[in-house]
């Protein structure tokens, strides 16, 4: 071992504490192990240093290859993926998207986990499983707000199996098309992976990653998200709402009707004439004119007007339905003389302000209806109001606007949104087009189209996570410079020769797992596919069950938000700590390199051995 191998080891230690220690923001480490891989070479170029043959300048990167990070394809692709997600979240076609696949998935925990499975790790072995997990991204956050779920128990789950679904097919993953195009060069090889030729080996790993998230690895994940998500989310409002005599909850309790999945709500009350239901208010049959208290986001309130089976009330005397053309604003009552004891109908909202009374940003409600709770300066009411009699509104002494809702989700926009995003996916599957060319072109097309604004372009990208591969990526020019990944292969081939197939397998998982969490997934396998490929030769074993459990290590690399590009995006949303990814990524690494060896051996090398 050289000096300047030493002293990158002796760096990518220290990165590696700062990242697990999260003593200073990921970003900031990642920026400060690029300046002190570029200040190197720089700061401590001495002839003395060269006479003793240590060549600093050699072996780590230059200033224009330190900043090679911001224009890697990896960095650009995960900051476009940002804005697509973002651009099919403002479009409101993950809000629908959501809603419909909330029933399929509910509350169950167990539940979520084998439909994020189904869904996200067989797409992921047809379109690339960076596009596929950036879609599930906003999705699965509109269910878990839906479901009251952390969102840490649901992406997590989402990036993983998108990795190892992303083994099923040869395109399902830039690696694998890597791999296989090393391979055709070979002269042992000679020719292209076919589309399906490990696809039995791919399936035996994403089953072991599922049985892994149903029985441990669910129990493994963060219990709560380490950043709340979606405060703007959580402000709700009591509302009422009337089943009409033809609506299909007519004889049926919102239980069986599943009500509160399909919509979202928190059922307060039931209100039938004289009697209040409160604790059986979800198993009581519903009648006609029954008032049913919920609690509920202002989207969800929408939702409800632009809906069929039930009637959002307003002014609370009245069974009046709400003007779904209306806007939602939120208001402070301030002026004492007119709230300050008085119930709504007293007030007369719109006689006063040509604006409906919907309900209170509240938690609990002392009256049995809403139009018998006395107002007070201070709270928090919810109108329903036109364009022109909002900027009226806004200037009326007796309130304040805080807010304003507007139902701006239209079909158009989300076709527009999605198709561009399945455009992007196509793109990269079926033409030559890389997916960073495919992914810059979807971002582009989202700001043209209108699908996203250019406030939200920006807001919509993390940031942080873009610098923190931006900062890393340069470790490994310095790993292939100062010959530490020559030194690593060099002493794996030399110590495999006696060994069981199955144990050189293993190793060279390991070895490519480690490697991963260093550099890119597509760098490890430039660098340890020549070394698969001398192993197979020094030991007598064909090429290709080698190359395998190098290219299956690389796609799932689990230990850390570092370590592939879903996991990054993922850890981009904030709900994770860094250590969240070993503590649940270590035990399943441990368990695919195990069975990913046992499996190529049985497949593909046990008749010769």
């Amino acid at each position: 071992m050289t000096v300047e191998i030493a002293l990158v080891f002796l760096i990518i230690a220290a990165a590696l504490y700062l990242f697990a220690s999260e003593r200073l923001p990921l970003d900031i480490s990642a920026l400060l192990i690029l300046v002190t891989l570029m200040a190197i070479p720089i700061v401590f170029h001495s002839q003395w240093l060269l006479d003793h043959g240590i060549d600093l300048a050699g072996a780590f990167p230059t200033v224009p290859e330190g900043l090679s990070g911001f224009s890697s394809p990896a960095t650009v692709t995960v900051l476009c993926m940002f804005i697509l997600s973002a651009g099919i979240q403002s479009s409101g076609l993950i809000h629908v998207a959501g809603k419909r696949l909330f029933p399929l998935m509910g509350r169950s925990e167990l539940r979520q986990i084998l439909v994020i499975a189904l869904l996200v790790g067989p797409i992921s072995g047809f379109i690339n499983n960076t596009a596929a997990v950036a879609m599930a991204i906003p999705m699965l956050l509109e269910v878990g707000r839906r479901a009251g779920a952390q969102a840490s128990r649901l992406l997590m789950p989402a990036s993983f199996f998108g990795m190892m679904g992303g083994t099923l097919t040869l395109i399902g993953t830039s690696t694998n098309i890597l791999a296989s195009t090393i391979l055709a060069d070979t002269a042992s090889f000679g020719r292209q992976i076919g589309m399906f030729e490990f696809t039995q080996l791919g399936l035996v790993v994403l089953a072991t990653g599922l049985l892994y998230f149903i029985t441990v690895g669910r129990w493994l994940m963060p219990a709560r998200d380490a950043t709340a998500l979606g405060s703007d989310e959580e402000e709700r409002f009591v509302v009422e709402l009337s089943a009409h005599a033809d609506s299909s909850l007519i004889g049926r309790t919102l239980a069986e009707s599943e009500f509160t999945i399909h919509t979202g709500v928190e059922v307060m009350k039931l209100v039938r004439g004289g009697q209040v239901r409160i604790r059986h208010a979800a198993d009581t049959p519903i009648e006609a004119d029954d008032v049913i208290m919920v609690r509920a986001t202002p989207r969800q309130i929408l939702d409800l007007i632009k809906g069929e089976r039930v009637t959002v009330l307003s002014e609370f005397g009245d069974l009046r339905r709400v003007r779904a053309d209306g806007r939602l604003v939120p208001v402070l009552l301030r002026n004492r003389q007119v709230f300050n004891g008085n119930t709504s109908p007293r007030v007369d909202f719109w006689k006063r302000y040509q604006a409906r009374l919907l309900g209170f940003d509240t938690t609990e409600v002392q009256s049995r209806r809403l139009a018998d709770e006395r107002l007070h300066v201070g709270e928090v009411a919810l109108l329903s109001i036109s364009a022109t009699a909002l900027e009226s509104l806004r200037r009326h002494p007796d309130v304040v606007v805080l807010g304003d809702y507007e139902d701006d989700f239209d079909r158009r926009r989300m076709w527009l949104a999605g198709g561009i995003v399945i455009a992007v996916v196509l793109g990269a599957a079926l033409t030559p087009l890389p997916i960073v060319v495919t992914a810059l072109a979807g971002a582009v097309a989202m700001g043209i189209c209108g699908c996203i604004q250019k406030q939200n372009l920006y807001s919509g990208v993390s940031w942080d996570v873009v610098f923190l591969l931006a900062g890393v990526i340069p470790l490994g020019v310095a790993m292939n410079k100062s010959g530490a990944a020559d030194w690593i292969a060099g002493l794996l081939a030399v110590q495999a020769l006696d060994w069981h197939p199955v144990a050189i397998l293993m190793a060279l998982y390991a070895v490519t797992t480690l490697l991963t969490e260093i550099i890119s997934n597509n760098a490890a396998v430039v660098i340890l596919v020549p070394v698969a490929l001398s192993v197979a030769q020094i030991v007598g074993l064909p090429p290709f069950p080698l190359v395998l459990a190098v290219t299956f290590a690389a796609s799932t690399s689990f230990l850390s938000p570092v370590g592939y590009q879903t996991n990054t995006m993922i850890y981009g949303t904030g709900v994770y700590r860094f250590t969240d990814f070993v503590k649940v990524g270590a035990p399943l690494n441990v368990l695919l390199m195990v069975v990913t060896s046992v499996a190529i051996w049985l497949f593909w090398l046990k008749a010769g051995v």
